[in-house]
């Protein structure tokens, strides 16, 4: 298992001025990687799932994306790609207060993500629907994400922001994505939050990382989140590309199955030292013209690839005629 546990931190120290003038120059040339990283990404979905759509059967019922176990063990996987769990605080989730309750949470991530490639595993193919919301495409992308990710724990976003507001520790993760060429997964150990706290969360990345982000949890919607079983928070990196394009040649099915993350390879430099634990105003106004983006395409929500008021039209009727109100996102 590659994973590094942070000792009780030590106290925040307020940050430099150097720092601080380091951080809002350094904003703009951010956020312009960021959009060509995620421009890059937009394309590339767009080319398996419309211009060249990926097929269902590319992977089989039995393949790792699927069941999730790592072949050379027969055991899940997800355990062993975790890289870095804080140190849990009184409260912070509801199922223990050991890594047994970390590694229960990555299980039940790792399982409900394994299904979506396991619905395109499926010959004859399940067609598009309530029963296979996202194309084939989409569905492998969440197989590379979930299987070759490396996974940090968090208590909350507070929590995430902390450690991430250190230089030392975000170094690590840039380390990390260059070397190993997988996304990232960060996994919170509380079910319950505000929509606020985890949009100002998400902005908080894209700020501070060239990457775009994704608010996925078990509430409502938030930005363009998707529903999860806890909150996860995909940094999206880009390396799914060339796993997921290695599908289409021989022997690729093969080839995706990344083996776990050397252990004892990243994070081994803490305990680290939080500069801040809330969101700054830059960051709270992506979050904001991101929300009202967002609110602007009416019922389509923040499904990008997928067009909502076809696969949800029998749900959105059935609120009309209630008098209901559609929500696509949640408000801030």
């Amino acid at each position: 298992m590659s994973v590094a546990s942070d000792l009780p931190s030590p106290a925040s120290r307020p940050e430099r001025l150097a720092e601080m003038l380091a951080y809002y120059g350094s904003i703009p040339f951010t956020w312009a990687r960021q959009f060509v990283s995620n421009a890059n990404g937009i394309l590339h979905v767009l080319d398996i799932t419309r211009f060249r759509p990926m097929p269902c059967g590319l992977i089989g019922p039995d393949h790792p994306w699927v069941t999730g176990l790592n072949p050379a063990t027969g055991k899940p996987i997800w355990p062993e790609n975790i890289l870095f769990r804080s140190a849990r605080t009184p409260g912070a989730g509801a199922e223990g207060a050991d890594d047994r309750a970390d590694d229960g949470i990555v299980h039940k991530v790792g399982r409900f993500l394994a299904a979506m490639p396991g619905r395109s595993a499926a010959v004859p193919e399940i067609p598009w629907g309530p029963r296979r919301r996202m194309p084939h495409g989409i569905n492998y992308i969440h197989g590379a994400a979930h299987y070759n990710s490396g996974i940090l724990i968090f208590n909350d976003f507070a929590d995430g922001i902390g450690h991430f507001s250190d230089p030392r520790f975000t170094a690590e993760v840039r380390r990390f994505a260059r070397t190993e060429k997988r996304e990232i997964l960060l996994m919170f150990r509380g079910r319950r939050y505000e929509p606020r706290d985890y949009a100002y969360f998400v902005a908080f990345l894209r700020t501070v990382l060239p990457w775009f982000c994704n608010s996925n949890g078990p509430e409502r919607r938030v930005l363009w989140g998707n529903p999860s079983p806890y909150p996860v928070a995909n940094i999206i990196v880009g390396h799914w590309i060339r796993d997921v394009y290695l599908l289409r040649r021989p022997g690729g099915a093969a080839a995706v199955v990344r083996p776990p993350v050397p252990a004892g390879k990243y994070f081994i430099d803490g305990p680290y030292q939080a500069r801040r634990r809330e969101a700054r105003w830059p960051e709270r106004l992506l979050a904001h013209w991101t929300h009202r983006r967002i609110r602007r395409r009416g019922p389509k929500g923040g499904l990008f690839f997928v067009d909502r008021r076809r696969l949800l039209a029998g749900r959105l009727e059935r609120l009309r005629r209630g008098g209901a109100p559609d929500e696509p996102i949640a408000p801030l």
